[in-house]
């Protein structure tokens, strides 16, 4: 049985760029694996301890505007 406590965390992946989105859950008892990208097959984000990782997605990231400060 899960803890109820829920985040949403940020990954990147180190070999092509690629942003993820997951959440990340409290557990009672031991977890563990892992989750590669979709684009270039690295492992993003691997992990062993008393909480998982789901609902993994491309994360929205807002496309640069050139010539503006902000």
């Amino acid at each position: 049985m899960a803890s109820g406590i829920w985040t949403t965390e940020y990954f990147i992946c180190t070999d092509c760029g690629m942003s993820y989105t997951a959440i990340k859950e409290q557990h009672p008892d031991h977890h563990s694996g892992s989750f590669e990208c979709k684009v270039c097959g690295s492992v993003v984000h691997a992990w062993a301890g008393f909480y998982d990782f789901f609902d993994w997605s491309s994360a929205k990231t807002a496309s640069p505007v050139f010539g503006k400060k902000r």
